[in-house]
């Protein structure tokens, strides 16, 4: 090789390890408008809360801070499969909504995920009163009192990659072997609100014109122990979901006569129609006959723990009692013709 060739040769790799040093030098050091990188946030906010006039921030650190419980929970799948159960640890949703104030008289919360999956969670649901399932078989065992948190750790362990850094969890009370549904168990928290109630009314026009609302539906529920509380169960789509409502009996009290808290069982006897109507202008008739103190006839408001949405809401038609003709959902008004 002649002296020309190799000092060409030398300038040549000269250049491109000075280039190659100096591309590594400011690709480590500066961004790409040439100033230095910032360091990243080694504690980076992850969860914010919204309340009525006040917002709270929470970092994962802060959160570790607050009073924590642990506890066992897991869930059962509409498709049956158990998950869980797992142990669990985290801050009570209720002492992180105190955080902002609390909830007033007509609001819930809303719960939103990372990918701004949202579910609405009532007082009801706030205070844990879920349906329970076996942690075995599944099987339902009535509605049954959690504790719902806002969980950052499973099994000693920070949460999966797919659960995100946050996740709701209902915790069965101390000890005992239950399982909530797992609709409420939204994943990768980042976001709660404090929103007006999205209440909802099903007007009643029979003996004297009233209406119920979504408030007094879910309060008329969980009274007296939840003594007037019906679930049925149903499979659908090869799912099995589980319904909760009021027989139908008791909401025609409110306005088959002139007394309100009394179901008038010799009106009933001798006959009327019960018009069951939804905003499509769908409906069914039944006989009142059929329906007296029959709790095989079902007004659901809320499928798998959650109140209906959509198409669904605000009732539905459900039980043992009716065919699959008469599942009419939508409903939004009741009749009564004598």
């Amino acid at each position: 090789m002649s002296l020309k060739t190799k000092i060409l040769l030398g300038v040549i790799s000269l250049l491109v390890l000075t280039g190659i040093g100096l591309g590594v030098y400011f690709g480590a050091f500066y961004a790409p408008n040439g100033e230095p990188d910032p360091d990243p946030d080694p504690d980076p906010v992850v969860l914010t809360i919204y309340g009525d006039n006040s917002e709270a921030n929470f970092t994962l650190t802060e959160l570790k801070s607050l009073a924590n419980v642990t506890g066992y929970a897991g869930y059962r799948k509409s498709t049956g499969t158990i998950v869980g159960p797992n142990l669990f640890k985290g801050v009570l949703l209720t002492n992180l909504i105190a955080e902002v104030g609390g909830l007033s008289a007509g609001e819930e919360l809303e719960v939103i995920s990372g990918d701004q999956y949202k579910v609405t969670f009532t007082n009801a649901m706030i205070n844990g009163q879920f349906p329970a399932y076996d942690n075995i078989t599944g099987d339902y065992l009535g509605i049954k009192d959690f504790r719902v948190i806002v969980a950052y750790e499973m099994d000693g362990q920070k949460l999966s990659t797919s659960d995100g850094v946050l996740r709701i969890a209902c915790l069965a009370e101390e000890g005992e072997g239950y399982l909530s549904d797992g609709s409420p168990w939204v994943k990768d928290v980042q976001t709660i609100k404090v929103i007006s109630s999205a209440s909802w009314n099903v007007f009643l026009y029979g003996a004297i014109n009233d209406s119920i609302d979504k408030a007094t539906f879910e309060a008329f529920m969980y009274m007296n122990d939840e003594a007037n509380l019906l679930v049925y169960q149903l499979l659908e789509d090869g799912r099995t979901n589980t319904y909760e409502g009021l027989a139908l009996w008791r909401i025609l009290a409110l306005f088959d006569d002139d007394d309100p808290y009394t179901f008038n069982e010799t009106l009933a006897s001798n006959g009327y129609s019960i018009i069951l109507k939804n905003a499509l202008n769908e409906s069914i008739i039944l006989d009142s006959t059929a329906v007296s103190l029959n709790e095989s006839f079902i007004l659901a408001a809320k499928k798998n723990a959650i109140f209906l949405s959509d198409d669904l809401a605000p009732l539905i038609l459900v039980g043992p009692g009716i065919s699959e003709m008469q599942m009419i959902n939508g409903i939004d008004r009741i009749d009564l013709e004598f």
